[in-house]
């Protein structure tokens, strides 16, 4: 692979704009299974429900085989076949609030290539930042990984270990 090539991605920018409804907190609180109060214009929205606003609108046509946006847009054309979320970060400066038109302006910030066990790596961090009308709330990074597929030869990874007990609960 041509690192440089891909390496020209940095910089990339892509602006998106929504309005914070309350249909999407309300419809997220019924899966969780929580008796939330609806929310009203000017309450602030939970951490995180941001990921309920800037959903994909690409047409079924302009999807790759894993059912995302094809890449060549705002991601490199990487060539491996597996694209997956590496992990993020996110900073609060201040809640979004229902009824505020908003803004995510997202940069690719970085482009590096790695060899591992499973072959090789191409790592994307994409920066994003949300905005209101009153200026940016949210920052948060996101990391993508591009892995080739697994060798169908090769045995299947063995399953993690269960948690303790209570590890995990719902309250």
């Amino acid at each position: 692979m041509d690192v440089e090539q891909y390496k020209q991605w940095i910089g990339r920018r892509e602006v998106r704009e929504d309005t914070v409804a309350a249909a999407p907190l309300i419809s997220f609180a019924a899966t969780l299974d929580r008796d939330e109060p609806h929310p009203k214009p000017g309450d602030p929205i939970p951490p995180a429900a941001h990921w309920l606003y800037f959903l994909p609108d690409t047409r079924q046509s302009e999807l790759g085989t894993d059912g995302i946006a094809k890449r060549g847009g705002l991601l490199p054309p990487v060539p491996l076949p597996r694209r997956m979320w590496a992990g993020g970060r996110i900073g609060f400066q201040r809640p979004l609030r229902v009824g505020s038109s908003i803004r995510r302006e997202t940069t690719v910030a970085d482009v590096s290539f790695k060899e591992g066990r499973s072959g090789k790596l191409c790592f994307v961090l994409l920066k994003h930042v949300i905005s209101d009308e009153q200026g940016p709330a949210i920052a948060e990074e996101h990391d993508i990984v591009y892995r080739d597929n697994p060798d169908p030869k090769a045995p299947p990874p063995k399953p993690p270990a269960a948690p303790a007990s209570g590890a995990w609960r719902r309250e």
